[in-house]
């Protein structure tokens, strides 16, 4: 099975920097991607919603999966979970993923 890929930025707290992180090094959200599938490999949305449920529930406004973003003029940002990275590109995330698991 090839790996899969999905980075986002994410602030390492002990070397204090913004680093990439692949999500689907987060071994329990991969595990319930792959759950997800299992259970609703015949249905795309079914599958979609029930990822998007993983994706809540492990990278959802936990300040820990958070990173603020802001521009060169301002002090204060805006905070940036995971999750809200993903549903930048939600469509292209599930069409990845449903081929991951089609193709392999």
């Amino acid at each position: 099975m090839t790996e899969r890929k999905w980075q986002v930025y994410h602030l390492h707290i002990n070397r204090r920097q913004i680093e990439i992180f692949n999500i689907f090094d987060h071994h329990m959200f991969a595990k319930g991607c792959d759950e997800a599938y299992k259970r609703f490999k015949h249905s795309k949305d079914d599958f979609a919603e029930e990822v998007r449920h993983e994706l809540m529930y492990y990278f959802w406004s936990k300040c820990e999966w958070e990173v603020e973003v802001c521009d060169l003029w301002r002090e204060k940002g805006s905070k940036i979970d995971v999750y809200q990275q993903v549903m930048l590109n939600w469509t292209v995330f599930i069409d990845y993923l449903w081929n991951y698991y089609n193709n392999n």
